[in-house]
């Protein structure tokens, strides 16, 4: 018989292999494709480099062939899905919008989501020419290891009752067996794909005229000689030069760096590119790089030298000297400064001037000495987050309050300066400088701030997609102007909603690819009417795994904490009252 305690090691032993820890995966990030869903998720395939493989089977609204299909697709990923295997359907249709395929989706009961690839950016890097395809990727490298139909069932008008050829299943059955595919492309039946690059392949891009206006509208605030961005984008060589890395980025949506879904809300400060755009830059590049006729017109762009975006401000503040080290992760730094005010004052706006761009990621300004109970919500007023006056990151450093508006910083007021610095591969010296730009006479309403928050949770090592909520009650009518949406490097993604006293929820902001490097205050272009017994919702979802690429460590257990290797859910609002 067994002694007791080697049973006891063998259960022990047991338990552990059967929860084994992830182990971090080395990938180049290359080819990293990332695309929304139809319900405005954004989807980056090295987030399932963990997988076995990646399955795209290629849908188009209509398409009759993947209608009878979805049988078929159901008990595959059923199957597989359990062994490893992450599954999508792929829209690249260029008559197809996302509300469309929503609706396809939700009449047919998808059963996976479907990315969309409306202006065939990866329908032109996999060659994406038919419905019905199944293409299997390597999940790390992304490279097509077998593209074919499910099986043989389906062919045009017609429908056997039985399958020959299980191709999809074979092909997943041999990498599961690590077993080479001996036919690794089968030509499928579906419906055709029109591609725009067979539309548009006479059309001859430049330089000149088609590529370096989009630069210059989107591009040029943060790549320029006093921007925040590593290069500046001064003329064409120095583009040509950067042309496979700024490929990489905008088929990965890494850039640009603003986050929030492009069909929800209107911004004043938005400079995101439109994907269409986005494809000129990408077809010009894989065209060749054609400079065009003229002279070149980023070289003529001069560059204002940093002085006050907004004229000179009544007051100025130079914060003390921080030393940036070259490389190391850098706690917030904090200052306060005392605004000597022999008077209560309205401010209409805050700039802040980094001494160093380069190295300023952003700056947080709260009026922790004034923690007055809110005017619209019951609960506790938080210090650190509901009286913040402005917010500053990357070109956005301009702050000016909307018109008739202003924060009352009372006689005596002492401001808190949060500065989160980012180094740059060599040790650098920052002096900021605060402009105060104060109004001569009261405005019509008080420019007023609230942070729904959660301060009381606990995301769990290598926990994946958990969602966390915060919540605030709206007593009075108000309009919403501005919103931060805020986390830190486990953020995933995030929504700012408002549910309305009928219960109907409306979303504000939503960001679903949240990057704790790019937090931007979302001016919204017509605020948002949010009457009395509605309830702000700020959803958030935290990814703490190896597939969070700037996950400091997901063996870690998170709770809420001011640095950022802790964590927050915070929405960050600015707000008026209504008569």
């Amino acid at each position: 018989m067994m002694p007791r305690y080697s049973l006891l090691l063998l259960v022990c032993i047991l338990i552990v292999s059967c929860k084994q820890r992830p182990n971090p995966i080395v990938d180049s990030r290359h080819n990293d494709y990332a695309l929304y869903d139809e319900k405005g998720n954004l989807h980056r395939f090295s987030y399932y480099n963990d997988s076995n493989a990646i399955v795209l089977y290629v849908q188009g609204n209509g398409c009759p062939i993947i209608r009878n299909a979805l049988g078929d697709l159901r008990q595959v990923i059923d199957d597989y899905s359990t062994k490893g295997i992450t599954f999508f359907m792929i829209n690249s249709n260029i008559q197809d919008n996302r509300e469309k395929i929503k609706d396809e989706a939700a009449e047919f009961d998808f059963p996976v989501p479907v990315l969309i690839d409306e202006v065939q950016l990866i329908a032109d890097e996999l060659d994406i020419n038919i419905t019905a395809e199944a293409i299997i990727l390597d999940p790390i490298t992304r490279e097509i290891i077998f593209r074919g139909p499910i099986n043989d069932r389906l062919d045009y008008e017609f429908q056997k009752e039985t399958v020959k050829n299980h191709y999809l299943t074979d092909a997943l059955d041999k990498i599961l067996k690590n077993e080479a595919i001996e036919k690794k492309r089968i030509f499928s039946k579906g419906c055709k794909v029109t591609r725009l690059s067979a539309i548009d392949k006479d059309r001859k891009l430049s330089y000149t005229n088609d590529i370096a206006p989009i630069l210059q509208e989107h591009c040029i605030r943060c790549h320029n000689d006093n921007g925040i961005a590593p290069w500046s984008m001064n003329d064409y060589n120095t583009v040509l030069g950067w042309s496979s890395m700024m490929k990489e980025v905008l088929i990965s949506k890494r850039m640009p760096p603003w986050k929030a879904d492009p069909n929800i809300g209107e911004f004043e400060n938005s400079f995101a590119i439109e994907d269409s755009n986005v494809r000129k830059i990408i077809n010009w590049i894989d065209q060749g790089l054609y400079y065009g006729d003229g002279f070149d017109p980023l070289s003529a762009i001069k560059i204002k030298e940093q002085g006050w975006q907004a004229g000179l401000p009544d007051q100025i503040f130079t914060l003390k000297e921080e030393i940036i080290p070259a490389s190391k992760f850098i706690p917030y730094r904090y200052q306060k400064i005392d605004l000597d005010l022999k008077e209560d004052t309205w401010l209409r706006g805050v700039e802040i001037k980094p001494g160093n761009s380069k190295v300023v990621h952003h700056i947080v300004l709260t009026n922790t000495e004034t923690n007055k109970q809110s005017l619209i919500t019951s609960r506790e007023p938080l210090p650190w987050t509901d009286n913040y006056v402005a917010l500053g990151g990357g070109a956005d450093q301009l702050t000016l309050f909307p018109e008739d508006t202003g924060v009352l910083l009372t006689k005596g007021t002492v401001l808190t300066i949060q500065i989160h610095y980012t180094p740059i591969g060599k040790e650098v010296i920052d002096q900021t400088q605060l402009g105060f730009y104060y109004h001569t006479i009261p405005p019509k309403k008080e420019f007023y701030s609230l942070s729904p928050s959660n301060i009381d949770f606990t995301i769990p090592p290598f926990a994946k997609n958990l969602k966390l909520t915060a919540v605030d009650s709206i007593e009075k009518d108000i309009h919403i102007h501005y919103v931060v949406p805020h986390m830190h490097y486990r953020g995933k993604s995030i929504k700012f909603n408002v549910q309305l006293p009928n219960d109907s929820l409306k979303t504000i902001v939503s960001i679903p690819d949240f990057n704790f490097n790019w937090q931007w205050l979302y001016k919204l272009k017509e605020p948002i009417p949010v009457p009395k017994g509605s309830k702000i919702i700020v959803e958030g979802i935290y990814d703490n795994t190896y597939q969070n690429q700037l996950n400091p460590d997901p063996t870690q257990e998170l709770h809420y904490g001011i640095q950022s290797t802790d964590e927050m859910l915070i929405g960050f609002f600015n707000y008026t009252i209504d008569d």
